[in-house]
């Protein structure tokens, strides 16, 4: 089954429109054979949760205790989350910007989660990092090139060949999803990603700062479903 993960990042159409794209994801997962999960931002984590698939935007390697402003994998849990998005690069998973990955700390998260029952999904900008992390055995891994991040070339079109390498460094190596994002607008990237091997999707701005959302939606999960 392929996968297709809606990113709610930040945005203020996360709030405005957050609830109808999540009863859309729910009711078209049911009937296209495409799982659809979304990421809503931690605020209204718990509200989506009750309606729709939804993973976290991200967690820290910490249990419940004393650590302030951090997000556990048991808070999720409590929220409904069935698991969370790790390493974006909003939020990569370093000491300090710019800095490398700090893959213990990262390999703790996803460690903790897995115990817990949650799926995880993590994030990277290059094979020399999907080596890293297919390691850790995570749900799944996404490919996210920076530079197109939020851009109007996918990645699919942009770096097909990386793409391919990736999707067999994955799948070859691993039980993890092969996921790719960045750039991703509709049905022919999707069917473009399917075609170099990936078994998914990660969007974020495609489909968050639209009014034709539910248009892009389906236009994905058709792509995907090819």
């Amino acid at each position: 089954m392929k996968t297709l993960i809606i990113n709610y990042k930040a945005y203020e159409e996360a709030f405005t429109n957050g609830q109808d794209i999540a009863k859309y994801s729910n009711e078209l997962s049911k009937t296209s054979g495409v799982s659809i999960v979304v990421a809503p931002p931690f605020t209204i984590l718990k509200d989506i949760s009750k309606i729709a698939k939804t993973i976290a935007q991200g967690v820290d390697e910490v249990d419940p205790g004393a650590f302030t402003a951090h997000v556990t994998w048991f808070e999720l849990k409590q929220a409904g989350a069935a698991g969370t998005l790790l390493n974006h690069s909003e939020e990569r998973y370093t000491h300090s910007k710019n800095g490398p990955i700090d893959y213990a700390a990262l390999k703790m998260a996803v460690d903790k989660c897995t115990d817990a029952g949650m799926e995880t999904y993590v994030c990277v900008q290059n094979l020399e990092e999907a080596k890293e992390v297919l390691k850790m055995n995570p749900t799944g891994i996404a490919y996210e090139p920076p530079e197109l991040i939020g851009g109007n070339v996918s990645v699919s079109n942009s770096k097909p060949e990386v793409v391919k390498e990736f999707c067999s460094l994955v799948k070859g190596n691993s039980k993890s999803l092969a996921l790719i994002g960045a750039g991703v607008k509709g049905k022919e990237d999707a069917e473009k990603s399917v075609e170099l091997g990936s078994d998914g999707l990660l969007v974020a701005s495609g489909i968050l700062k639209t009014s034709e959302y539910k248009s892009v939606i389906n236009d994905l999960v058709d792509g995907l479903s090819k």
